[in-house]
């Protein structure tokens, strides 16, 4: 009896129905006050079994987040979806992709997966052979296969007999039969 009672003052003070409490869970719990831990009945045994501690904790956790204004996922974890989301592009996961990106490589590309791909306006053409940009003053050429590498990164790997080996290709073309590419 003592304990019965013990437990319908701790219900008085602690139980109390708060705004988007479930009113239906409040009286399930009201009537585990009498029920012993031993009970056979299902429904509440359930409710006195040692799974519902990690039910609680996940409770607990998530009350606790919403009381202190906290977001269930880290700050780390925000800013780096954040910043995968503004450089993923389609690329990223073609057969295609780059070593210098970092979305591109394990594990950032299973990371970023279900973020968004970035919208990019404007776009910069990156020489394939040396990583630096293609424009006015590393045109961009187009060799016979349809590669496109940067006009620096050609000349440097030219032979000295005037023949340049496609690195994607192995093919061999003469440098003069690379077409300058003009994007608009």
């Amino acid at each position: 009896k003592q304990w019965y009672q013990r437990r319908v003052r701790d219900a008085q003070r602690y139980l109390v129905e708060s705004e988007g409490m479930c009113k239906e869970k409040l009286q399930e719990t009201m009537v585990l006050l009498a029920f012993k831990p031993t009970t056979e009945c299902s429904k509440y045994k359930a409710l006195f079994s040692e799974d519902r501690w990690e039910e609680l904790v996940l409770e607990f956790r998530a009350s606790n987040y919403h009381l202190h204004h906290l977001h269930s996922e880290s700050l780390l974890s925000t800013v780096l979806q954040s910043g995968l989301s503004a450089i993923k592009t389609h690329q990223c996961y073609s057969s295609e992709k780059s070593g210098d990106c970092p979305v591109c490589n394990e594990p950032l590309n299973s990371l970023a997966t279900p973020l968004p791909f970035s919208h990019c306006t404007q776009s910069r053409l990156i020489c394939r052979i040396s990583g630096k940009p293609m424009n006015e003053h590393n045109a961009p050429m187009m060799l016979p296969n349809g590669n496109v590498y940067g006009e620096e990164a050609l000349t440097e790997m030219m032979a000295t007999d005037g023949i340049l080996t496609c690195p994607r290709t192995n093919e061999k073309f003469w440098l003069d039969q690379a077409y300058k590419v003009y994007v608009m």
